[in-house]
């Protein structure tokens, strides 16, 4: 029996959360790498209380790359509508668990906090909207 495998294309490209004030994800670059999907990760953090203006800007607090394993729907389908990633972000260990609906990409976060035991372990929902020709840090 051969193994099948899954196109990770189509979760390909850079996507960009839709909340634009929040701290935690702020945008996933997602490539597709044979049957593996490698995600670099960039979050943003507290606003900067120092400032005094209007929108208070925030700052990049990690920069990791994940590798992410594509998942189809369907057991005879080819293309990956979802993927499963878990490694480290920042202090944390994630479990990433992402899929597209309409168009769209949301990414369920799962935390864990190892180093410190008194943090709680977290979870949250992000959507994401894919943004073409979007530069990326």
């Amino acid at each position: 029996m051969t193994a099948r495998t899954v196109d990770a294309a189509p979760l390909a490209g850079g996507w960009v959360n839709f909340d634009t004030t929040v701290t935690g994800i702020h945008l996933v670059d997602a490539a597709a790498d044979g049957s593996r999907l490698m995600l670099r990760i960039t979050e943003r953090g507290d606003a900067d209380p120092s400032q005094e203006a209007l929108v208070p800007s925030v700052t990049p607090v990690t920069d990791a790359i994940l590798p992410a394993v594509p998942l189809a729907d369907d057991m005879d389908a080819s293309e990956a509508v979802a993927f499963l990633a878990e490694g480290p972000l920042g202090s944390r260990q994630v479990i990433l668990c992402g899929y597209l609906n309409r168009g769209l990409l949301t990414i369920d976060v799962h935390t864990v906090h190892a180093v410190d035991p008194q943090i709680p372990n977290v979870m949250y929902r992000a959507h994401f909207y894919r943004s073409e020709g979007a530069v990326l840090p």
